[in-house]
């Protein structure tokens, strides 16, 4: 698995998301080129990319456990925190962006009662079964 960042954003879908979720560092990455590449193919709008995005770096941060050696320690939380509050933005705008459902116009077949034993006799005077 690789590891590439151009410095040029609009080179590659990429680079693009790498730079957007600030993972720029080579000392330091976040996800492989592979790893990015499979969420950008898999999910086809950019809030969706996004909110993956977001959500697989703050899952990885969350493996990340405080440490301490005398004065210095390292706190992943904020980071974490960070990744999750994106994540939830994304998630939150996929969900007002909406996904529309399709409405039936069928029939309604169900009722309250239906498997009452014996059946309850409904409003119409009958006894509760379908004609």
């Amino acid at each position: 698995m690789a590891w590439t960042y151009s410095g040029n954003p609009s080179t590659s879908d990429v680079d693009k998301y790498r730079f957007i979720i600030g993972d720029t560092d080579s000392a330091n990455p976040i996800m492989q080129d592979e790893e990015i590449q499979f969420i950008v193919d898999t999910y086809k709008t950019e809030r969706s990319i996004l909110y993956q995005m977001f959500t697989r770096a703050a899952t990885i941060f969350a493996r990340d456990i405080k440490r301490s050696l005398g004065p210095q320690a390292e706190d992943p939380t904020e980071r974490l925190k960070f990744y999750k509050e994106q994540a939830a933005i994304y998630a939150k705008e996929s969900k007002q962006a909406g996904i529309s459902l399709p409405t039936y116009a069928y029939p309604q077949i169900f009722r309250k009662g239906m498997h009452s034993n014996p059946p309850y006799d409904n409003e119409e005077g009958g006894d509760g079964y379908l004609a």
